[in-house]
C-alpha cells in the first residue's frame, strides 16, 4: 500500500511541474492551501473526495497518485530494449511493446508462436478487451466456440470475457502477431 508521504510527494511534484502554487490548487480544487500543504508534506492523508478534486485541479487521473509504482507518463520501448520471455499459453515468446502508464488502459505485446501440430486451443477468459493483428503466418482463434482463421494482415477484436484462445495453424512455420489488451489483460 502506498504511503501518505508518497501520495503527498507525487502531488507536490505534479503541482510544481505545472508551475502552480498552493493557492492555485486551492482555487481549482476548493480545498484550503494549508490542507494541501499538509497532504504534500505527508502530515495527513487526503480523503477520496479531496484526492479526486486535487487530481482534477492538477489534470491527472486520481490513480496516478495511488499506483503502487510511480509510472512514467509515456511508455517508450526501444527495439534494443525489448526482451523475449516465454509465452504462458502456448509454445513461443512474448515481447512487451508497452509498459503501464498512470491509469493506462492498453497493453501491447509482440507474440511469436512456434510451429505446432497441436490443434487443441487452450480456452480462457478474463475481464478486458483484446485485439490482434497477424504479422506473419497463419493463426486460428476460437472465440465463444466460433473459429476464425487469420492470415498475414488480418485482425480480430473481441471481449475477452468470452471463452477464447489461439494457436499457430502451421506445423512448419512460426506465426507472429501484435496483441493488444485493455485493462492490463493477460496473454
Amino acid at each position: 500500500m502506498i504511503s501518505k508521504e508518497e501520495i503527498g510527494r507525487r502531488i507536490k511534484k505534479v503541482r510544481e511541474q505545472m508551475h502552480m502554487t498552493l493557492k492555485n490548487v486551492e482555487a481549482k480544487a476548493n480545498i484550503s492551501a494549508t490542507h494541501i500543504s499538509e497532504i504534500e508534506r505527508g502530515k495527513t492523508s487526503p480523503t477520496i473526495g479531496a484526492l479526486l478534486r486535487i487530481a482534477d485541479a492538477l489534470e491527472k487521473d486520481p490513480a496516478y497518485f495511488i499506483e503502487a509504482d510511480e509510472l512514467a507518463d509515456v511508455s517508450f520501448v526501444a527495439l534494443e530494449d525489448r526482451q523475449k520471455e516465454a509465452l504462458n499459453r502456448a509454445e513461443g515468446a512474448v515481447e512487451r511493446l508497452t509498459y503501464s502508464i498512470p491509469s493506462g488502459k492498453i497493453n501491447a505485446q509482440l507474440i511469436t508462436l512456434a510451429p505446432t501440430s497441436n490443434t487443441a486451443i487452450d480456452l480462457h477468459e478474463h475481464d478486458c478487451d483484446e485485439s490482434a493483428l497477424v504479422l506473419k503466418g497463419n493463426m486460428i482463434f476460437n472465440v465463444d466456440d466460433e473459429r476464425y482463421e487469420l492470415t498475414e494482415g488480418d485482425s480480430i477484436y473481441f471481449l475477452a470475457s468470452q471463452p477464447h484462445g489461439y494457436i499457430n495453424a502451421s506445423a512448419e512455420n512460426e506465426a507472429q502477431m501484435i496483441w493488444f489488451a485493455s485493462e492490463r489483460g493477460v496473454e
